[in-house]
């Protein structure tokens, strides 16, 4: 703990003396402003546009507090309430606030998920398929870390009383009792799944069925059962309205995964804005640029998986005018390169380890290695770098100490 406290002051004091507020010589108080948050894996930065001229009037850069008591939310509301007192501004003139974080692609790179357990569902010949096809194999976030789903499979209540509801021209019809045993029948054996994958650890439930997004009633059904139980849940359904049931149910797993963590991490920065009385609705980037609100972050925080990088290519497209280049932007956890041409970034359908989902992003490769990945060694001999950053365990970045520290140092094999 005295090791973690050490290091994150160090590095507060370090960025803080480099990467000062920058305020404008003149600054019209009552000037209408957009405020941007970047939450990193080892910065968070806030950017104030004025809004008339999108001039970027300040800039700060604070430490991203993992270890505070409330998370990543205490350098964000810091690090807003700072830049608007320096600025004297005034929360009512903020009209527009949005966050881009690199929290989802940090998650998934580092292994830090949540555990999955997928129900899959389907009938007659195509629940053959279905059930194959809603068994995901482990996808692997990064070496030696796999996000491994638990899989159950259930036979789907008939449909026909769905849309006997809509339409009477049904030659036969169940009777009110076998209808209602059915039911019975079905929501028996799904109370029981979901138990099970709960005793098997399973954080969130991922519920995927075959023409689910024709026909979402069952999903949703199972879905909410769950939330009911205390369990995070996600459906094949929500994630994406594309036909491709095993691409779709991967989705879904993927977006149950980072469920948890981004919901807890959208509902902070979401009470920070508030407590510095900001009146304007927070708004999260999306992987493919857009914004997107904090309700929907809570349905499908998959869509905030590049969200960071998306964020930095806006950046570029508008302030450094870039037409045609390759984008690279280094943080502290991870680097992100893109290619913009002919003035627009490039998109194309997300992988996570080699695998397709059914994710439209902004086209940026990820990897995890960065200015504060952890470098590791065994038996003299360099093993690996990345995905962990130094904040994780608590230690000072070698690169913001000073060169004289390092006078003497041994090399110690732990």
């Amino acid at each position: 703990m005295d090791n973690s406290i050490k290091g994150n002051n160090q590095l507060e004091e370090n960025v803080s003396a480099s990467l000062r507020l920058r305020v404008p010589a003149s600054q019209n108080a009552s000037q209408k402003v957009r405020v941007g948050i970047d939450v990193g894996g080892t910065f968070t930065d806030v950017v104030v546009v004025d809004n008339d001229t999108r001039e970027v009037v300040s800039q700060l850069k604070v430490p991203t507090t993992h270890s505070a008591k409330e998370g990543v939310a205490l350098g964000i509301i810091n690090a807003i309430e700072r830049a608007l007192s320096e600025l004297n501004i005034s929360p009512d003139d903020v009209i527009f606030i949005a966050h881009s974080t690199t929290q989802a692609t940090n998650a998934l790179l580092e292994g830090d998920v949540a555990q999955v357990g997928v129900i899959g569902l389907g009938r007659g010949l195509e629940g053959l398929k279905a059930k194959l096809d809603t068994r995901i194999p482990p996808i692997q976030l990064a070496p030696n870390r796999f996000l491994k789903a638990e899989h159950r499979f259930v036979k789907s209540p008939s449909h026909r009383t769905h849309r006997e509801d809509r339409d009477n021209n049904f030659n036969e019809k169940l009777s009110v009792n076998s209808v209602s045993s059915v039911a019975k029948n079905f929501d028996e054996v799904i109370n029981k799944l979901i138990l099970e994958l709960k005793a098997k650890g399973a954080e969130v439930i991922a519920v995927s069925e075959a023409f689910g997004v024709d026909r979402p009633e069952n999903e949703e059904k199972i879905s909410q059962v769950a939330r009911e139980k205390g369990v995070f849940a996600t459906s094949g359904h929500e994630v994406s309205t594309l036909y491709g049931l095993r691409t779709r149910t991967r989705t879904a797993v993927l977006n149950g995964a980072i469920l948890p963590k981004m919901i807890h991490t959208a509902t902070m920065t979401d009470e920070c804005v508030r407590r510095a009385r900001i009146g304007a609705p927070l708004m999260i980037m999306r992987s493919d640029g857009g914004v997107m609100s904090v309700e929907e972050v809570h349905r499908r925080p998959i869509m905030t998986m590049l969200s960071g990088p998306a964020a930095g290519i806006a950046g570029a497209l508008m302030y450094e005018k870039v037409s045609d280049g390759i984008f690279i932007e280094v943080g502290g956890t991870s680097a992100d390169i893109s290619v913009i041409r002919d003035g627009q970034p490039q998109t194309k359908a997300a992988k996570v380890g080699g695998h397709r989902t059914y994710l439209n992003t902004l086209d940026v490769r990820t990897l995890a290695i960065a200015g504060g990945s952890m470098v590791r060694e065994k038996n003299g001999e360099i093993v690996d770098v990345g995905a962990r950053s130094a904040h994780i365990a608590g230690l000072a970045y070698t690169c913001f100490q000073k060169p004289e520290i390092f006078d003497g140092a041994k090399l110690v094999h732990l």
